[in-house]
């Protein structure tokens, strides 16, 4: 049994996750809450690409834009984030065998990467990027990247809930 899985099973079986699993009402609202967040943070990432594109709040300078819904965005990530990681610990040991949970996983790291590399060019130099004549190609590339990559992360935690668990791997060392 690799470590991961030794973890994941520890985790689900701590107080929170538990709790959380087996209330009726509880898991309910923070899926819920999680499905809300979702849809405001994605509502200001979008918006975001969509003016780095040029088709979209155009009226409106680019550091405007990024400036103004930086916070937001940061505190929309950290609930989602927070709901989420209820969630993944209340089901630790099912996602461990979920092929689309592995794959948001991934998505999330390479969006990670993508704040990474585009940060001091993009987001930390949105004065510079007003004053351009026309959005540079890079710019719309990190954008079309971050739609790609955020559609990505929600198709993919849209696809969780569809993946059956191997009942007969589940709580192993309960049975043994």
């Amino acid at each position: 049994m690799s470590a991961l899985l030794k973890f994941a099973q520890w985790l689900q079986f701590t107080t929170i996750p538990t709790e959380l699993r087996g209330s009726w009402y509880v898991y309910p609202v923070v899926l819920s809450l999680h499905l809300v967040f979702i849809a405001i943070f994605g509502g200001m990432i979008f918006l975001t690409n969509l003016r780095l594109l040029g088709l979209g709040l155009r009226r409106y300078s680019i550091g405007d834009v990024i400036n103004q819904l930086r916070w937001p965005k940061r505190i929309g990530f950290l609930l989602v984030f927070t709901c989420g990681a209820l969630l993944a610990s209340s089901k630790a040991e099912e996602y461990y065998y979920n092929a689309f949970f592995w794959a948001k996983m991934s998505l999330l790291l390479l969006v990670f990467v993508h704040g990474l590399v585009f940060r001091s060019s993009l987001y930390r130099n949105t004065e510079a990027l007003d004053k351009l004549p026309s959005t540079p190609g890079v710019v719309k590339l990190a954008a079309a990247l971050s739609l790609l990559l955020w559609t990505g992360v929600a198709i993919c935690g849209r696809g969780i809930g569809y993946i059956e668990p191997p009942v007969d791997k589940l709580h192993a060392a309960l049975f043994h």
